[in-house]
């Protein structure tokens, strides 16, 4: 049997050919579930734990709680069931939709939930840095004007597709996202950061971007290697134009590096480090035990 061939139903490993629900079913309910995907290297899920706590407080974010169910003793029994049923022993992705079940009686604002997990290969088991640098604009279309957790729970997967056709049309491999001010937020799926000589610099919370776990290491790692760090939340157009380097990370990409925005060409240099050290912990995960199944 190929890999790939189980799904994860409800805490059951099952095959494919067995999930009774007619293709436009399964559509719909994937519309309107909530999506979060997981990088896994063999049968282990690095940053599940850390994942599992933003979950929750996007949960939080529309008064809901997440259930037991899907919290990490249980799910990672689970999901290392899954990888190793479906014997993906490399690198791989987790796609988990997680579908709110409204109960037939009266209403209190707690659904009950039921999840679909399935899995994706991909090359490597650790987040190599692109070969080729990124292109970025900024979105003249779309803002993130709300609690980005809240956001999360509620955007329209539409209003993705068309952030990303925006950049498509413009020939940019990726788009940057300003808040109601004006200043940048975030980038279609990832954060941003910014490196001017000594100084790196990436939005604040108060810019509506949403946190990433991968996102939330880079600021330890970053004063390691002798630098300062800082949230700011006026970062503009006028940042890109004078920086030194430019790169977006998030949790299933990892580190990537930008090459230009607009005329302006960027070195690459801390991206390569710390893509460096991601690389390692990838590979140590015995002894990275925060966020890690294993």
């Amino acid at each position: 049997m190929s890999t790939n061939s189980y799904i994860l139903y409800n805490g059951v490993v099952i095959q494919r050919e067995s999930w009774q629900r007619s293709a436009e079913e399964m559509i719909l309910s994937f519309d309107q579930g909530i999506r979060v995907d997981f990088f896994a290297s063999g049968n282990r899920v690095p940053f599940l734990q850390a994942g599992l706590e933003l979950l929750a407080k996007r949960f939080l974010s529309v008064g809901w709680y997440l259930p037991g169910k899907l919290g990490f003793p249980e799910l990672r029994i689970q999901f290392e069931k899954l990888l190793n049923k479906n014997r993906l022993f490399k690198g791989s992705l987790i796609r988990l939709v997680i579908v709110p079940v409204i109960p037939s009686g009266e209403l209190d604002g707690s659904p009950d939930f039921t999840y679909i997990a399935s899995t994706e290969e991909t090359e490597a088991d650790f987040f190599p840095l692109n070969l080729k640098g990124l292109s970025l604009g900024i979105s003249t279309s779309y803002r993130n004007t709300g609690e980005p957790l809240y956001s999360s729970m509620i955007r329209s997967k539409i209003r993705a597709l068309l952030i990303r056709q925006e950049a498509l049309l413009n020939h940019w491999d990726d788009i940057l996202i300003t808040d109601h001010h004006g200043y940048l937020s975030e980038a279609s799926c990832s954060n941003l950061f910014i490196r001017k000589k000594e100084s790196v610099i990436t939005p604040s919370p108060e810019n509506n971007c949403l946190p990433r776990v991968i996102s939330l290491l880079i600021p330890e790692w970053i004063r390691k290697q002798g630098l300062k760090f800082e949230e700011r939340s006026t970062i503009g157009p006028d940042d890109l134009k004078h920086a030194d380097e430019v790169f977006l990370t998030d949790d299933l990409k990892g580190i990537r590096w930008v090459l230009s925005y607009e005329n302006k060409r960027f070195y690459r240099k801390l991206s390569v480090t710390l893509s460096e050290m991601l690389a390692n912990r990838m590979r140590t995960l015995d002894q990275f035990h925060i966020g890690s199944s294993g």
